[in-house]
């Protein structure tokens, strides 16, 4: 009977063992798990809104040529950045070419709201980019100084380039860097573990290529 009880208790503790491993393993896996959904999420939109706000200003024809973005819904003037604040940004480009910013595509506005960042076309309903698990949108804008360089964010007093290279006041037309910063929760946060929502942030740099110093 003593050997039986010793042989259970030891039973016993060994599956202990075994179980406190098992829990901090699987623990572990789902937090990784976790991350990595919110990591992919974050990199959908980070790269949708790096590729389309890389365009900003996309002219073939040039406004001496008529091009302009006139139209129904659709800001006068050549194409660019059309608003620009900490959580919104509003940017048009010719992207077909046809003289104008009033097909697919060439009015854009992202923006964030209530945990969901949203892209809006052409005046047009807001599609969600995410599901409400987004807790950072920001962006921050720069000029392009005279040393080639992106020190001083718009609109914080930058000094103008001197002479006949222009300046880079904080105007919209000065713009010339977007810098994002964005932060996604997981969307399955790990209530049996305790784990929680874990989070990914990722900053991204985009240069207005089809824009050159003012």
């Amino acid at each position: 009977m003593v050997e039986l009880l010793v042989s259970a208790g030891l039973s016993l503790f060994v599956l202990g063992v075994v179980y406190s491993v098992y829990r901090v393993q699987t623990r572990t896996v789902k937090s990784q798990e976790s991350r990595w959904v919110a990591t992919e999420d974050a990199r959908a939109v980070l790269d949708m809104m790096v590729r389309e706000i890389r365009n900003t200003g996309y002219n073939p024809r040039d406004t001496v040529n008529g091009a302009s973005c006139a139209g129904t819904g659709n800001p006068a003037g050549a194409p660019g950045v059309v608003a620009a604040n900490a959580q919104t940004l509003q940017f048009t480009l010719d992207a077909d070419g046809d003289g104008d910013c009033g097909g697919p595509n060439e009015d854009i506005t992202y923006n964030f709201a209530a945990g969901n960042i949203t892209r809006a076309v052409n005046g047009g309903a807001a599609q969600n980019l995410t599901n409400g698990n987004a807790t950072v949108l920001q962006f921050t804008y720069f000029p392009q100084n005279c040393t080639n360089s992106f020190s001083n964010p718009v609109g914080t007093g930058a000094a103008p380039c001197p002479g006949a290279a222009g300046g880079n006041a904080g105007t919209l037309a000065a713009i010339q860097r977007v810098l994002i910063t964005l932060t996604i929760q997981s969307t399955s946060p790990d209530t049996e573990f305790g784990g929680g929502q874990l989070s990914a942030t990722m900053v991204s740099n985009v240069d207005l290529r089809n824009r050159g110093l003012p």
